[in-house]
């Protein structure tokens, strides 16, 4: 009997081994301490910054993609084909166009669309590009009188570029005359002035 019961408690004692053996173990966790605690107590309890900001400027509840949903690309363009090959540059990207060149500005059927850069390179004997500046594009600055006179008088079609890419040029607006500007503290002619000398004739 007695072997019988030794014999069963070395097999329980050797299934228990195995069976801790085989349990995953995991890994022991530090118990948080009191600093721990306060410091992530006194980080939840800052201001956020981004909060602070206050509402948005603008419309932020409208999507400013609709704005240009209803563009035409096309009619915001000019066409230039020609031998089977188009692109299209920004209408106001063309200074000046001859007469005789104006079947090229019109689309053309089974053509091959182009970017700017492959359709100059291959037409660069009927097109003429003027580089102009950010200022002459936003209407803010003038062409150089004898730059407008020499392709206003080219046979060739004149796109206006800016760092080599077609660019909108708005019409120049000049600055309305006798616009007076502030006279200045110290000027002889400031108000300022004028009363400290008339304090001094009376004295």
């Amino acid at each position: 009997m007695k072997p019988i019961l030794i014999t069963t408690l070395i097999l329980l004692t050797g299934h228990s081994l195995v069976v801790a053996q085989n349990r995953p173990t995991q890994p022991m966790r530090d118990a948080a301490s009191h600093d721990t605690l306060s410091q992530s107590l006194r980080m939840a309890q800052q201001k956020d910054p981004i909060r602070d900001l206050g509402p948005a400027i603008g419309k932020s509840d409208e999507d400013p993609a609709k704005a240009y949903a209803g563009r035409d690309l096309i009619k915001d363009s000019a066409i230039l084909c020609y031998r089977g090959n188009l692109t299209l540059v920004p209408k106001r990207a063309v200074l000046h166009l001859p007469a005789n060149l104006k079947d090229r500005f019109e689309a053309k059927d089974k053509v091959k669309v182009q970017n700017w850069k492959d359709f100059y390179q291959s037409n660069r004997g009927w097109i003429r590009t003027v580089e102009v500046t950010r200022e002459q594009a936003m209407g803010q600055s003038p062409m150089a009188e004898e730059v407008v006179a020499a392709f206003e008088n080219s046979t060739s079609a004149v796109i206006a570029t800016f760092k080599g890419g077609p660019i909108s040029v708005l019409p120049y607006v000049a600055p309305e005359d006798g616009a007076a500007e502030p006279a200045a503290a110290d000027s002889p002619s400031s108000p300022a002035t004028k009363e400290t000398s008339n304090q001094s004739a009376q004295r």
